[in-house]
């Protein structure tokens, strides 16, 4: 058994240094009445992951440099360990540091975890399928490229599971950089339906289409075999390489420690982005599961992650303070997804609903490009200007009304309501 350290004591800890994690962290580097906080996170590096695609091609330069550098001489203390355990009604955490178990204490916690692909969803996908996650796993994203590579000279059968635009991106990467590969995408629903309305749809099915990606619609995989994925309806498709691009799932570790999640594994929270059976914790990013309206649609992205990053910094500063944080809420303001040495670009605002103004081609893989990047550069403002969010708009969208009556009907915890002076 490791041994067990003396018990550290922080105000704030925060759980995972992915886009939300980290934003949250920047949010607290300020002025503030915070005296001791931690950002906790398994790797030294901050990982885009929705620049992993472009590990398919060739590795893909850090924008960022390390944490630890990034975040010297902040009020914020990195630790570079594995979250374990978290017991919240002791306020405390569990995070294995170099072979050693270390015990955090907190009066406040960031759940900033994020979402791994969900293995569940079909037999075999731990043992042959490849996913489009980080670091030097046998089936991460930079072990995919080098099985690319090494069949590079024959046609390779590579089966992408998955009709969203992570699935559309691996796709049309694949095919692009190798065109010598029979690219199939097989999709539970319709190969790029993104959920913003049928004309998107056919414009990112017909950029696959022109890169000759067969697109296999309303079939679900089963099985996943070496050499082939089985569906539930009997058909089996042949695939040197399976890309797993469908369905993903929070880490256990909220479920195991009681609190309330979905079927996903993602914290239930209230309007204050606070777990709904334990108060002090704040669930941000992939991590959260919001009960109340967050005025735009809450779905899983970057762009997502960081606002709710920054809104729990912010609340935490604030309520330091005696002040009392507004419901959580945003304005989206597009998308863009890369299709190989192309993409299409869209607006959504304010509601991420049905897309408008779309373009394509060349132009909307620079445009993509541009706000990838953007996110990066909304990171680096957050820590040059502590809790200034100046990219966040849309955040008073939601009343407290409106908040608290969606939530009556709830089967959680009913939310707490807020302090009626000194409102943010």
């Amino acid at each position: 058994m490791p041994n067990l350290k003396d018990i550290d004591a922080y105000e704030v800890v925060v759980l995972g240094a992915g886009y939300a994690g980290l934003m949250a962290a920047f949010g607290l580097t300020g002025r503030n009445r915070l005296a001791r906080v931690a950002l906790i996170n398994e790797r030294d590096e901050f990982v885009e992951r929705i620049r992993l695609q472009e590990n398919l091609s060739g590795p893909v330069a850090a924008r960022l440099p390390p944490l630890a550098q990034l975040l010297r001489g902040t009020r914020v203390s990195f630790i570079r360990g594995r979250v374990e355990s978290l017991d919240a009604v002791r306020h405390r955490v569990r995070v294995s540091v170099d072979g050693e178990c270390r015990e955090l204490s907190f009066k406040r916690c960031i759940y900033a975890l994020g979402s791994n692909t969900d293995q569940s969803m079909a037999v075999g996908i731990n043992e042959y399928a490849y996913r489009l996650d980080p670091g030097n796993d046998v089936r991460s994203a930079n072990a995919l490229r080098a099985r690319l590579e090494l069949g590079a000279g024959r046609p390779l059968r590579v089966v992408v599971v998955g009709g969203g635009n992570t699935a559309t991106e691996a796709a049309g990467e694949i095919k692009s950089t190798w065109p010598k590969a029979e690219v199939t995408m097989v999709s539970r629903s319709r190969a790029g339906d993104f959920g913003k309305g049928n004309r998107l749809e056919r414009l990112v099915r017909g950029e696959l289409q022109s890169l000759e990606v067969r697109l296999v619609d309303g079939q679900t995989v089963t099985t996943v075999r070496a050499d082939a994925v089985d569906t539930a309806c009997g058909k089996t498709y042949t695939a040197d390489i399976c890309v797993w691009a469908a369905g993903v799932r929070a880490p256990s570790i909220a479920r195991q420690a009681g609190l309330a999640v979905d079927a996903q594994d993602r914290i239930c929270a209230d309007p204050k982005l606070s777990s709904t059976s334990h108060h002090d914790i704040l669930a941000v990013g992939d991590a959260l599961r919001p009960l109340a309206p967050t005025g735009a649609r809450y779905r899983l992205s970057a762009f997502v992650a960081i606002i709710s990053g920054a809104y729990a910094a912010r609340r935490i500063v604030h309520e330091a303070k005696g002040g009392s944080a507004r419901p959580f809420s945003f304005s989206a303001y597009g998308q863009g997804v890369a299709i190989g040495h192309r993409g299409i670009g869209f607006f959504t605002f304010p509601n991420d609903i049905d897309a408008y103004a779309v373009v394509g081609g060349p132009l909307a893989l620079r445009i993509r490009n541009l706000f990838v990047w953007a996110l990066v550069f909304f990171l680096k403002l957050e820590r040059l200007f502590p809790g200034s969010s100046l990219f966040w708009i849309g955040r008073r969208r939601v009343s407290w009304q409106l908040a608290v009556e969606a939530l009556r009907n709830s089967p959680h915890q009913k939310p707490v309501l807020p302090a009626a002076t000194n409102t943010e």
